[in-house]
């Protein structure tokens, strides 16, 4: 078959499209970050879309030849650049609207567990009103609403996890006693596989779910077990608590940083996650797989371990950085503008490009140090800071070369935050 994947650069959405590509289907990729997936995932054929502004007509060349679509678009919380009503509902009912015009009758879903008005976050909302969408169509649709879904890849809440169980010695988690019922990756993409092969039924809405149903607490213990980091004292932070976190989370997502701490995320964990996968269980001829069976058959690694540990150290990490290279350009223009200029006078400088220099150069230092913190291209940016910072070096060596001998260091503590910002271009990566 030729399949069409929507959203298939997403942590879900891969996973099904490389799989169905192994299956033998001819999958085309559609992802409105066109580049970035063409370099991740080559293998595959691609096409811009965005849901946030595609409608029916955008869609039917694009439908031509398909002969079923999986969608699994979709954003935690409406955002900079992000618009939840927009991408679960409004565009998720345009493509449906052109598979129905262009005569692609197959079409799966993939919503998520707890999508229900009850839940009290517009991502459930959302959620549930793309699904009734679908449901209105003239179409041979398939719903599926997997809950926490796990894979040796992480992403969003999954690498949230991961994150926590790096933490030494304590670890605090929000929703401790949530329940989910954690589902395999493999499970998800051969559900999949299986409702586009002929006779699958349709017009059906399952939850899927793993064989054991645990808390959060449970599975942030059972990753900790397989990475080798022992055992670890579980602290359930009161929601009381954690919602300051969560609205910075919210603030940091209208800034164009996203993060899993947001406030959706926090309304979901006070709602049941875990679905009920009984349907699900009696149509499927495989049994899914537990959490620690499927951790177990393949032994954790040192890119593992490093992710884990560096879920919180690497954020911190750039956040010192983005605040070493504001607060140093806020000082040249404040209370050290003197002391500055005295320097590049003393260096020689006339007095007017003394000034300019330091203007300059402060000005530079304060964007730098704004684009890290706000996770603005992290690599480019974290390039620049150790070019800048080698430029300031050179001129330092060629005007004022007493200031390596200088008992304070102030040419000597360059090359720690060059080795931070080498750090974060290494890193750096959105999936």
């Amino acid at each position: 078959m030729k399949i069409l994947i929507a959203g298939a650069s997403g942590f879900i959405g891969s996973h099904i499209a490389v799989h169905l590509r192994a299956a033998g289907h001819d999958v085309t990729g559609a992802t409105r970050t066109l580049a970035d997936a063409r370099r991740r995932l080559p293998q595959l054929d691609w096409i811009a879309c965005d849901f946030r502004r595609d409608r029916v007509e955008d869609w039917l060349d694009r439908l031509d030849g398909i002969d079923a679509l999986v969608n699994c678009v979709g954003v935690l919380q409406d955002g900079l650049g992000e618009n939840s009503r927009q991408v679960h509902v409004e565009g998720a009912d345009a493509l449906f609207a052109a598979c129905e015009r262009a005569g692609v009758r197959r079409v799966i879903h993939i919503s998520a567990a707890g999508a229900d008005d009850a839940a009290g976050s517009s991502y459930s909302r959302d959620k549930l009103a793309g699904e009734a969408a679908l449901k209105a169509r003239d179409l041979d649709w398939a719903v599926l609403r997997p809950s926490l879904v796990m894979a040796r890849n992480t992403y969003g809440g999954t690498a949230l996890i991961r994150s926590l169980a790096g933490l030494p010695v304590l670890t605090p988690v929000v929703g401790a006693d949530q329940r989910f019922r954690p589902v395999m990756m493999e499970d998800v993409c051969q559900t999949v596989a299986d409702l586009l092969a002929p006779g699958a039924p349709s017009g059906v809405s399952w939850d899927i779910g793993g064989a054991d149903a645990m808390t959060m607490g449970d599975v942030v213990t059972e990753y900790r077990r397989w990475l080798g980091f022992g055992g670890t004292r579980i602290w359930s932070v009161p929601t009381w608590m954690a919602r300051p976190a969560f609205w910075f989370g919210d603030l940091l997502g209208w800034l164009g940083v996203r993060t899993s701490m947001r406030t959706n995320s926090l309304k979901q964990l006070e709602y049941d996650v875990a679905g009920d996968p009984t349907e699900w269980l009696a149509w499927t001829a495989r049994p899914p797989r537990g959490l620690r069976e499927a951790l177990d058959a393949a032994p954790a690694g040192l890119a593992d371990r490093w992710h884990a540990r560096l879920g919180f150290a690497r954020p911190v990490a750039r956040v010192v950085l983005g605040l070493f290279w504001l607060v140093s350009g806020l000082i040249a223009l404040g209370v050290g503008h003197d002391a500055a200029r005295d320097h590049l006078l003393a260096a020689g400088f006339a007095p007017v490009f003394a000034e300019l220099v330091l203007l300059s150069t402060a000005v530079l230092d304060i964007a730098l140090g704004l684009a890290m913190l706000l996770k603005y291209r992290v690599r480019a940016v974290a390039g620049l800071m150790i070019a800048t910072t080698l430029a300031y070096l050179a001129t330092l060596t060629a005007t004022a070369p007493a200031l390596w001998a200088d008992p304070l260091g102030p040419a000597v503590k360059t090359f720690p935050g060059m080795a931070l910002a080498l750090l974060m271009a290494a890193t750096e990566d959105e999936r």
